[in-house]
Parts: structure tokens; C-alpha cells; sequence
């Protein structure tokens, strides 16, 4: 009865405690280890849903802000002045007639030094309307905007992307570029808003060149408007009836580009990559487990001879090692996932998101902490199980 006293699960606990506490210098460092792979797992997990969580919350902020209604290819292209009738909707803040040129790649040339090489850029192009481009919320970096005036005269002039004015070696606005094999003098240049594919590196003209004896140039046109946070669904319907009285059903309704997958994409890619090195941390992490509970093993050999001469079970001195180097872990998990809350509520700060935190990641940090301890310790333990009460007498 007394040897079961001696190797109660209370007193495995109690020297299993003393023995960790006892060497506060290694066990802090030895569940550092468990707690880097750990706070590398969580933070992976934690800041990539945070991320997401700040996609979907821009992303369903240009879908409740943004309608695109194209005409079909068989219908005349609309009046300029049609675009007036969507302005006095409620709800409306911006609108206005946008078209693409048909062919999807353009050159541009640049005719002031040192670009007047001959050489070509090539460019994206693009007929709009002044309102439209407000619509788009472009940001102005030299010069101005081109105004109605400009189209209906038919002036050639035109706007210029900040990478393309770069690459032509546009300084200054007035600077003639040859776009097309056409002379355009550069009124302005802009910078296209992100997430802006086709403003970007782009070259806009005067909506009126995309009339209707420039079909074969430009594709049909496109009404881009801007509404108020929520009137997104109430103007879509309206504005078909504004656009087109006779047939508004053949407007077809462009949406922002789905973001989900792109978002799912990058949450896997990042999430491979970062677990990739959270799981080398948490293997490091146990082998430093697993060599700190060995080194005491050996260190504690008198020990464990004694506790086994004075009858002490193989099993008994086993669970006690076990349960040292699941508190490793244990305490390395803790310190892991409180470490990851701070990183991840840091990045977000940082970069103006919402804090967004799994419960399920946090409660389960710990819980891999100590499996991580207790696996790393079996070897460790089964060592030490199988010294002999004889080594007690031999030091002795």
C-alpha cells in the first residue's frame, strides 16, 4: 500500500512540477522552442483570416457601391447625353459612358527625348466621359482632366496612366505621344485606382471618339456609376429604364470580378507557406523537448535508481518524465498563442483591419503544445523507465 501511496497520480503530478519549476532557466527556454512553432501556426492561421476577412469587407463595399450596365453588341450606341437621366436618380453620386477599344493590345511612341526611339509600349485604351472617370475615382498627378469641350470638338488629346507616362517618358502634361500611329497631346496623367485592371497602364481619349462611326475601334459602351452605400440593387433597376425606356432588359449588368476565389487562393498559398515553416519550428521545438527531458534523465540517474529502489514502478518513473515534458509543452503552447494574439492584433492595427480570431485556433494551440511535449518526451521516459535501482548503490 505504501509503494501505491509513493506513485499516486498526485505525486507523479507534484514531482513532475517541482522538477520543472526547479530548473526555471531551462524549462523557459525548452518551452520558448515548443512556443515559437506554435505562435508561427497560430499567427498563419489567425492573420490570414484576418486578411481575408478585410478582402471580403472591401470587396462587398464595391459590390454595394459599384454598377457596371453594358449595351448589347446589336443595339446603337447610345446618345452622349442619356447618361444625364442616371445623374438624377436617387442614390447616385457618380456616372458616366465608358468604352474599351477592340483590339486588347495598343502601342504607344513617345516623340519628346529620350524615349523618341522609335520603340513602342504598349498600352490599354479607353473613350470616356470626364464623369465617368470620377466615377472611377482616378487621381490626378500633373495637368488636368480633358473636359466635353475637348470631344466635341474633337481635339486630340488624351490621359495618361503613371506607369505608361513612365515608360513613354511623359515629364510634363502637353508632351505629344503617337498612339496607334496617331498624334495625341498628353492633357494629364493619372493614377488608376487598385484592383483597376484596365485603367492601368492606359491611355484615355474624349468619349466621342467612341461613336458610332468608330464601331469597328471600340467596343460597345459601358455605363459606370457610383451610388450610395445600400442603393446599389434599387439604382441597377432604375437606371436600366434611364439608359435604354424601349428595352431596358437588354442592358447587361457587369459585376465586380468575384473575390472569393482569388481570396481562397491566396489563403492557401499563404497558409502553405507559413505552416511549412510553423511545422519545422513545432519539430525543432520538440527535439529541444525531447533533448532537455534526456539530459535530465541522465543527469537524474541516481535519482531515479533511488526511487526505484524504494519501490517506485517502471510506470511510475515514466509518467513522471512524461508529464515534465508535457508542461514543457504546455507552457510552450500558452506562451505560443499569446505571443500569435498580439502579432496578429498588430498586423491588423497596422494595417487598419479588424481583429479577427478563430476560438477554435486558440483553444487548440495549447492542446497541440502539450501533445507536441508529451510525444517529444516518450523516448526520454522509457529511458528512464529503464533504470536500474542498482545505480543508486553505484553512485552511492
Amino acid at each position: 500500500m505504501a509503494s501505491a501511496a509513493r506513485t499516486s497520480v498526485r505525486d507523479i503530478f507534484a514531482q513532475a512540477w517541482h522538477a520543472v519549476t526547479g530548473r526555471r532557466a531551462r524549462s523557459f527556454l525548452t518551452a520558448a522552442g515548443v512556443g515559437l512553432g506554435i505562435a508561427a501556426t497560430v499567427a498563419t492561421l489567425e492573420v490570414t483570416a484576418t486578411a481575408a476577412g478585410a478582402i471580403s469587407d472591401k470587396f462587398d463595399a464595391t459590390r454595394a457601391t459599384s454598377i457596371t450596365l453594358r449595351w448589347p453588341d446589336a443595339a446603337a450606341r447610345p446618345d452622349i447625353g442619356v447618361i444625364d437621366n442616371v445623374l438624377r436618380l436617387n442614390g447616385v453620386e457618380a456616372a458616366g459612358l465608358m468604352c474599351e477599344a477592340s483590339d486588347d493590345v495598343h502601342r504607344a511612341a513617345a516623340v519628346a527625348a529620350p524615349h523618341a526611339t522609335g520603340m513602342a509600349v504598349r498600352v490599354s485604351l479607353l473613350a470616356a466621359q470626364p464623369s465617368a472617370l470620377t466615377t472611377e475615382r482616378i487621381t490626378m498627378l500633373q495637368g488636368r482632366v480633358f473636359d466635353e469641350g475637348h470631344g466635341t470638338r474633337g481635339d486630340q488629346v488624351a490621359l495618361v496612366d503613371s506607369i505608361a507616362a513612365r515608360d513613354l517618358g511623359v515629364s510634363r502634361p502637353g508632351q505629344l505621344i503617337y498612339v496607334d500611329g496617331d498624334p495625341v497631346s498628353v492633357l494629364g496623367v493619372y493614377q488608376a485606382p487598385v484592383g483597376q485592371a484596365r485603367l492601368t497602364a492606359a491611355v484615355v481619349v474624349p468619349y466621342q471618339r467612341c461613336g458610332n462611326d468608330a464601331r469597328e475601334a471600340f467596343r460597345q459602351p459601358e455605363a459606370v456609376i457610383r451610388t450610395a452605400l445600400g442603393a446599389a440593387d434599387q439604382v441597377a433597376g432604375e437606371a436600366r429604364l434611364a439608359l435604354s425606356p424601349a428595352d431596358p432588359g437588354s442592358l447587361v449588368a457587369l459585376v465586380p470580378p468575384d473575390l472569393r476565389t482569388f481570396r481562397q487562393g491566396v489563403e492557401a498559398d499563404t497558409r502553405a507557406l507559413f505552416l511549412g515553416l510553423a511545422l519545422v519550428s513545432l519539430i525543432i521545438g520538440a527535439l529541444g523537448v525531447s533533448n532537455t527531458t534526456l539530459v535530465s534523465v541522465l543527469e537524474r540517474r541516481s535519482e531515479i535508481g533511488l526511487r526505484r529502489a524504494i519501490g517506485a514502478s517502471r510506470g511510475a518513473v515514466a509518467a513522471q518524465f512524461l508529464v515534465e515534458s508535457g508542461l514543457l509543452g504546455l507552457a510552450g503552447g500558452l506562451l505560443g498563442t499569446i505571443v500569435a494574439v498580439n502579432v496578429t492584433a498588430s498586423v491588423a492595427l497596422a494595417k487598419g483591419w479588424v481583429v479577427v480570431l478563430e476560438p477554435s485556433v486558440l483553444g487548440a494551440a495549447p492542446a497541440l503544445g502539450l501533445l507536441v511535449g508529451t510525444l517529444a518526451g516518450a523516448y526520454p521516459s522509457w529511458k528512464a523507465s529503464r533504470v536500474a535501482p542498482a545505480v543508486s548503490l553505484r553512485s552511492a
